[in-house]
């Protein structure tokens, strides 16, 4: 008789079990590639609500499978699969998995050039001045810019000397990590 009565109590005391608590943000959804682990933002919504468990899966199949899945947030390019599992707790009830597709795009890389440079003759070869945002080495074409007697530009074997007009090409390819750019910029030697 006893131990109905104990039972009995531990219904009714104040830890009855409350619904699961609601996910209030889930972000980076889609994120550009820096170099480190970007995680998933996921809490409850319920003070004293046990913290979520994310996991990082490489496929939507091991994400179904529950396979091969990581608590370390992925930081290289791809795309990922998260789950967000909601636990029991604290006086509250397991939540049903919350799922995000997440997304590591590569990053955007920006030259930055004066589209019109000027340089005074010195007899040395004058290169064009720029900077990128991102840690990448883009490559320089130069050409000697075209006139009305020939038509079309041709390249250069490097940075300009002679007075004249020039054009440079400054481009990125990209790679695994960083989007390709291309920036022109016009030279004048004066």
């Amino acid at each position: 008789m006893f131990a109905v009565v104990l039972a009995l109590s531990a219904c009714s005391s104040r830890q009855a079990l409350e619904d699961a608590p609601i996910i209030t943000s889930a972000t980076h959804q889609h994120t550009l590639y820096n170099g480190r682990g970007q995680p998933i933002e996921a809490a409850a919504s319920k003070e004293g609500a046990p913290p979520v468990v994310i996991t990082y899966f490489r496929s939507e199949e091991d994400l179904y499978a529950d396979r091969n899945g990581s608590s370390e947030a992925p930081a290289e390019v791809g795309d990922y699969y998260v789950r967000i599992r909601r636990p029991a707790g604290n006086g509250y009830r397991a939540g049903n998995d919350i799922t995000v597709e997440y997304h590591i795009q590569k990053a955007l890389v920006t030259i930055i050039a004066e589209e019109i440079q000027e340089f005074a003759y010195n007899g040395s070869p004058r290169a064009v001045v720029f900077s990128v945002d991102q840690n990448v080495e883009p490559g320089v074409t130069y050409y000697q810019t075209a006139s009305h007697a020939a038509p079309h530009s041709f390249p250069l074997s490097g940075p300009p000397i002679e007075r004249g007009t020039y054009r440079a090409d400054i481009s990125w390819g990209g790679d695994a990590h960083h989007m390709g750019a291309s920036k022109e910029v016009f030279m004048v030697i004066r």
